[in-house]
């Protein structure tokens, strides 16, 4: 690469490497902030969501054993996730 380039180049990517991270350091103190303004309430809908989640995720892996043992090739033919 020439010389004259790298001229440019030094502090322009200096420059966007700090303004970055500024912005990401800003993202997450944010996101942050906005977990500490959760209310008892939110979070005890967040916690019981999460366990619902959880048994959600428990009962569609027993029907996917019970239909694996059932019918050996449903997930060959009815898959269509990514």
């Amino acid at each position: 690469m020439r010389p004259e380039i790298l001229v440019f180049m030094i502090p322009i990517i200096a420059i966007v490497m700090g303004v970055g991270s500024a912005m990401l350091k800003s993202y997450f103190s944010h996101k942050e902030r906005m977990m500490d303004h959760m209310s008892g309430d939110q979070i005890a809908e967040l916690e019981r969501m999460s366990k619902l989640a959880d048994i959600f995720d428990q009962r569609v892996q027993v029907l996917e054993r019970i239909l694996d043992d059932e019918v050996p090739n449903w997930r060959e033919r009815n898959d269509k996730t990514i």
